[in-house]
């Protein structure tokens, strides 16, 4: 049973890599192979920072070197892959584009599956935002603006670092500490509800499938009980939670076949419920023949309108 678990989580895995024209290997290297000057530019980039013990706690910091002294907005990206693949060297130009438009930004890497579990993953994420905090004025940032921002999977994780903070709860055996207070989260096409993922089941099955069996596998793999934010908030009573940031931004694509929009919307309905004083802002992609990756891909292979529209939503 347990290798059919395995078998389970990978195949929904490359499903989700390779489910878009967009997104893949070779249009990553591509991608690399055009922004790598960017990357060896040591006036724009410094390169694999250690922020951690970990072999993968390393961050990409693209600023102006020349202009560090006065202390700009920044963004920590944290970039999707199905938890098993994915690298900042992907989102280069995002970087780059951020830095041109008046940011300080943070493209980490972290510990993905098989070599960390879901709880390696968050305590990652959970020691890169207190990291930036600490030591991002050596590049720039004013410690009192981050936006944090996740993508696909990356979304996941963030929220799943956010929710699991907030509540105190226990990650790899121990209370996660506090974190700074950010200026603002924002969500990108991210699954928040890892039941949401049964959907993809089907497609190499003629059984509908056990609900909830995904995160069933997904919780043992991960050696992780929650791995679901929307979950973990529809048991919490109390209804005056704070996230850390005043504001959380949600972005989901009218054409995206992979994630579906009510894993947005009901985690939205749970941020509401339990936080009321955070606001929660819902932007939908519609009728622009956007999917999962076109607003990320595009911004990353230099895309202007991807590249504006990003901007608009870390801004809005």
């Amino acid at each position: 049973m347990k290798y059919f678990y395995v078998l389970t989580i990978l195949i929904i895995s490359q499903i989700l890599l390779n489910n878009s024209a967009n997104a893949g290997p070779i249009s990553d290297l591509v991608s690399w192979a055009k922004n790598s000057g960017t990357l060896n530019n040591n006036l724009i980039t410094a390169s694999n920072v250690k922020y951690g013990p970990r072999s993968k706690d390393v961050v990409d910091v693209y600023r102006n070197k020349l202009d560090k002294d006065n202390l700009k907005p920044c963004v920590i990206f944290v970039h999707g892959g199905a938890w098993v693949k994915g690298d900042k060297y992907n989102f280069i130009e995002v970087g780059a584009s951020l830095s041109r438009n008046g940011y300080v930004a943070f493209l980490p890497n972290y510990t993905l599956f098989p070599t960390g579990n879901i709880e390696d993953m968050v305590d990652d994420i959970h020691r890169m935002i207190r990291w930036v905090w600490y030591y991002g004025y050596l590049y720039g940032a004013d410690k009192d603006k981050i936006t944090l921002v996740g993508y696909s999977a990356g979304a996941h994780v963030v929220s799943l670092t956010i929710v699991k903070t907030a509540l105190k709860m226990y990650n790899k055996n121990e209370e996660l500490g506090d974190l700074p207070r950010l200026e603002k989260l924002v969500l990108i096409s991210g699954p928040y509800n890892i039941n949401d993922i049964d959907q993809l089941s089907n497609l190499f099955t003629n059984d509908k499938v056990e609900n909830g069996i995904v995160e069933k596998i997904f919780s043992e793999l991960h050696n992780s009980k929650e791995v679901s934010p929307t979950n973990i908030l529809r048991k919490v009573n109390n209804v005056n939670i704070d996230f850390g940031m005043p504001k959380i931004t949600f972005y989901w694509a009218d054409e995206d076949d992979i994630i579906p929009e009510s894993s947005a919307l009901d985690f939205m309905e749970e941020i509401r419920r339990v936080s009321p004083q955070t606001t929660v802002q819902y932007i939908f992609d519609q009728g622009n023949h956007n999917n999962h990756d076109s607003l990320l891909m595009g911004a990353r292979d230099g895309k202007e309108d991807c590249q504006k529209e990003f901007l608009e939503i870390i801004r809005a």
